[in-house]
């Protein structure tokens, strides 16, 4: 049945390669085939299964979006454009080699989905004064977002449950996490403009972004609550404390502290495709974790580094690269920490959990749906798509985004080229250390 299930799976996933606009009914169709033959066959615990639903995502989804819809309203999203048109005075190099350096340091502090919801109408706006290829600086927004969040035990679910669940401390993060994301961070910005300069179209035009009043008086509650909110979803977890109740309560206050009705502000929202898609994604990933496929994959390979260390870490970066790439972070950190756990007395310095989040975040950073990022980008130029008045030249340049070649022609070799470094890091890191 496991072979079965398997099949399916690579089926579901060539069929959202294929047919990206299909992508969501693809894969909820595939999620509810694999759960309707787990129900039939009781070949698998469907409920356990189902615990793999993202629920605390997508309240955090719901309320992020909120806050993003609120600050736009207000112009903040427009100032934040303007003071970038300001301080580059027309130099598109210094948006290219900048704006990755601001998106990395807000994910160190601030929840890396937050970073993609409040950066993405800016970078679109800013790409399309500036005449920046669209496809390298969106991607790089993502890519930025997931290199911030794994850098810092609070920035990114991952970090958080490598800290609640393990022995991988805050020093553990600053002395074997934040120097591999800083220089990755580095390597994207050279990577993002050697794309814009020799492999893109563009144009050396002076951008001009109107400046648009902020409307203080209906930002100030709202913005005390956010800063409150991204403070409460760096706290909650160390305290036990679910980010989706925190995000309900800020929610719940950012609603009634709104002028507009709540149901048209929620109704306004554009993140039902994400939200099912992201559904379906951890619905998949939870049926073959409780197949045990995932984990019996692991484990044979793991077998074969014969106890050493150096093979350990190397084979746990290999496969959570594998596993967050095709079914997301969560079920890479789910499969592979109790593993992690059994064999870290025979790695030193909680190297193991080093190579573990290394090889998560290369994989998330591979493909579109490989992060909650990618889709929520993807809605959000959407949305920019729909509400925004644009030139039919813009549209087009803009839709390239949701073309997978594009995606991907960027995303794999820098992808590829940390996991690559993370392996190179983590071998020199054991033999600098024993």
């Amino acid at each position: 049945m496991n072979i079965i299930l398997i099949i399916m799976t690579i089926f579901i996933y060539i069929g959202m390669i294929l047919n990206t606009k299909k992508r969501t009914a693809t894969a909820l169709l595939g999620a509810g085939t694999l759960l309707l033959i787990g129900t039939l066959t009781s070949s698998f615990d469907v409920a356990k299964a189902f615990t793999s639903f993202p629920s605390e995502i997508i309240i955090l989804l719901i309320v992020l979006s909120l806050f993003t819809d609120i600050f736009e309203r207000c112009g903040v999203m427009n100032r934040i454009s303007y003071k970038f048109v300001e301080l580059s005075k027309g130099s598109q190099t210094f948006i290219i080699l900048v704006l990755p350096f601001i998106i990395f340091f807000s994910s160190l502090f601030m929840n890396n989905l937050s970073v993609v919801l409040l950066f993405t109408y800016t970078t679109i706006y800013l790409a399309n004064q500036y005449h920046i290829p669209i496809t390298p600086i969106l991607v790089s927004l993502v890519v930025s977002s997931n290199i911030g969040g794994a850098a810092l035990p609070w920035a990114d679910t991952p970090a958080v449950i490598l800290t609640l669940y393990t022995d991988f401390s805050l020093f553990d993060f600053l002395n074997k996490m934040l120097f591999p994301c800083f220089l990755f961070i580095v390597f994207l910005c050279g990577y993002t403009y050697i794309w814009y300069r020799f492999f893109s179209k563009h144009w050396r035009e002076s951008p001009v972004i109107k400046k648009e009043p902020i409307k203080w008086k209906e930002l100030r509650i709202p913005l005390i609550l956010f800063v409150g909110y991204i403070i409460g979803l760096c706290v909650g977890p160390f305290f036990n404390v679910s980010i989706a109740y925190i995000s309900l309560f800020f929610g719940g206050l950012a609603l009634l502290s709104n002028h507009k009705e709540s149901m048209d502000l929620l109704n306004d929202l554009p993140l039902l495709d994400s939200i099912a898609f992201l559904i379906a994604l951890f619905l998949i990933g939870g049926v073959l974790e409780q197949c045990g496929i995932l984990s019996s994959i692991a484990e044979y390979i793991l077998t074969l580094t014969q106890q050493n260390s150096y093979l350990i870490c190397l084979s746990i970066l290999g496969i959570a690269f594998l596993i967050a790439t095709f079914l997301s972070a969560g079920p890479a950190a789910a499969t592979l920490l109790p593993i992690c756990t059994s064999l870290s007395p025979l790695v030193p310095f909680h190297l193991i959990y080093a190579a573990l989040a290394l090889g998560i975040l290369s994989g998330s950073s591979m493909l579109p749906w490989s992060a909650t990022g990618g889709p929520v980008l993807l809605s959000q130029t959407k949305r920019f798509i729909k509400h925004v008045k644009m030139l039919p030249h813009e549209k087009k340049e803009l839709e390239e985004i949701f073309v997978l070649k594009n995606y991907l022609v960027f995303s794999i070799p820098f992808a590829l080229f940390m996991v690559l470094f993370s392996a190179l890091y983590i071998v020199i890191y054991i033999a600098i250390t024993i």
